[in-house]
């Protein structure tokens, strides 16, 4: 019993000894591998890795799915490099405008999916190819450069192995891990999430908690975009391009449902480190880096085919304790 509430309580332990059996590997393979300095390229590349896994999360809690979380972190990231560097806005005004900026793509997303009846699917393919054209639009395809020296720092700075962005990584993750656990907002994402209908009997309001689901995954997407753009030290109009499968990959190998309802804050950290450790080691070792995409394929069919044989088990289960409830009752 005490194992089933620790399985239960934390299902991304099980990742902890991936991650492990993969530093092991590569570090066996490349002396590089555990320096400080590599060490700590793996852990800026978590840190992305995770926030935009965060911005697919919290739209899959409520059954839904974003096409736009790339699209709306490059144009974030553009307006913010825009502001800074062609109209001359202070540094934090021009961050709290691209995330702002972020967080009202995702509301309109969630306004159309609730007021049109169409499918999130749907609306974010629409939108998201939307957002990345206005970003080409407003930049003609050229990055802004010239970004200030606080943001390069913050985007590239460390304390020994550590890097500073990964600060902006830990927040989000210990507001949402906060929302979802605390919050009546989060807890009503996940019960629209795992049964829209019952929710809405027991009063829920599901388009209240759809639009709040895709008006975060918006300001995540934000801050995934302006951490990109800190870390490369322009605003690239390309940004977000990769996004939409390593949205995926980061959340569904993390534990959380595609069919909604369930969601593993601590399982996106986990999962955003393991590729994030296949994919530099991969570079150590001179394979090529598009096979990543091809890795990331495998793992998320995996993380699926485990998932769906969780879920066979624990049906399998309750059917044999309903059967030996009737037997019972038949006995008696």
């Amino acid at each position: 019993m005490p194992t089933g509430r620790w399985r239960q309580r934390a299902p991304w332990v099980p990742l902890v000894g991936v991650a492990l059996l993969a530093i092991v590997v590569f570090a066996a393979i490349s002396g590089q591998f555990l320096t400080s300095f590599n060490v700590y390229v793996i852990l800026s590349a978590a840190a992305l890795l995770a926030v935009v896994g965060f911005a697919q999360v919290t739209v899959l809690s409520v059954g839904e799915f974003s096409l736009a979380v790339g699209g709306i972190g490059a144009l974030a990231a553009v307006i913010v490099g825009n502001l800074l560097v062609k109209q001359g806005v202070p540094l934090v005004p021009a961050v709290v405008a691209g995330l702002a900026l972020g967080a009202v793509c995702g509301f309109a997303n969630g306004l159309l999916v609730v007021k049109s009846g169409v499918d999130g699917f749907i609306i974010t393919l629409a939108t998201g190819g939307a957002f990345s054209g206005l970003t080409l639009a407003i930049t003609k395809s050229q990055p802004y450069g010239n970004l200030p020296k606080l943001m390069n720092s913050i985007g590239t700075g460390r304390a020994g192995f550590i890097p500073y962005i990964l600060a902006a990584t830990i927040v989000a993750a210990l507001a949402l891990a906060a929302l979802y656990r605390w919050r009546a907002t989060g807890r009503t994402m996940l019960a629209v999430g795992g049964n829209a209908e019952a929710a809405q009997l027991s009063g829920l309001s599901a388009a209240r908690a759809k639009i709040w689901a895709h008006t975060l995954s918006g300001l995540l997407s934000g801050v995934a975009g302006v951490m990109a753009m800190a870390m490369a030290h322009e605003a690239d109009p390309n940004a977000g391009v990769d996004w939409l499968i390593q949205s995926f990959t980061v959340a569904i190998i993390g534990g959380t449902a595609l069919a909604g309802g369930v969601v593993s804050i601590g399982g996106v950290l986990v999962a955003a480190l393991i590729l994030a450790i296949i994919n530099n080691g991969l570079v150590l070792v001179n394979v090529n880096p598009f096979w990543m995409t091809f890795v990331e394929g495998v793992l998320v069919f995996a993380a699926v085919v485990l998932g769906r044989a969780a879920n066979w088990q624990t049906f399998r289960g309750a059917l044999a304790r309903a059967g030996a409830w009737r037997r019972t009752e038949s006995a008696s």
